[in-house]
């Protein structure tokens, strides 16, 4: 018998701010780059890029017209836009995601809205030009 577990939630709708180092209000909007170096919250209104270096939070009344990367993603409200280079990523009941998806892993509750492309798992290293690189297996004498 496994003692494998899946993990429980990494966020509720209900966290307050005292989780989070760097909160966006549902009232406030902002357009351009955002970074946040801890884990972040946002409520509000962002057009641009947003990028996370843990876990960040988009609560209900948040709707993102942006290129997402975060570590850790937990989705309550609405992004129109690319979610990249994350390692979970959480689709909460009543999120929106329209978009491209790239994540380690992804979970999607009933109720979330997904519409776009997705990538789940470890993709193949790319060379600069964005083609994948192929390795040879070496030969035995």
């Amino acid at each position: 018998m496994s003692d494998e577990r899946e993990p429980g939630p990494v966020a509720t709708a209900s966290d307050s701010g005292e989780r989070f180092k760097h909160e966006i209000a549902a009232d406030v909007a902002i357009s351009g780059r955002i970074s946040f170096p801890g884990n972040a919250r946002i409520d509000g209104r962002l057009t641009g890029e947003v990028r996370a270096d843990a876990l960040l939070v988009v609560g209900p009344t948040a709707h993102l017209r942006a290129d997402v990367r975060a570590h850790n993603l937990v989705l309550f409200g609405t992004i129109e836009g690319t979610v990249c280079q994350s390692d979970v990523v959480e689709l909460k009941p009543g999120s929106r995601l329209i978009g491209g998806l790239e994540a380690t892993r992804v979970v999607v509750h009933a109720g979330a809205i997904f519409e776009g492309r997705c990538s789940i798992g470890k993709r193949p290293p790319s060379s600069s030009d964005g083609r994948t690189v192929k390795h040879a297996k070496a030969r035995e004498a």
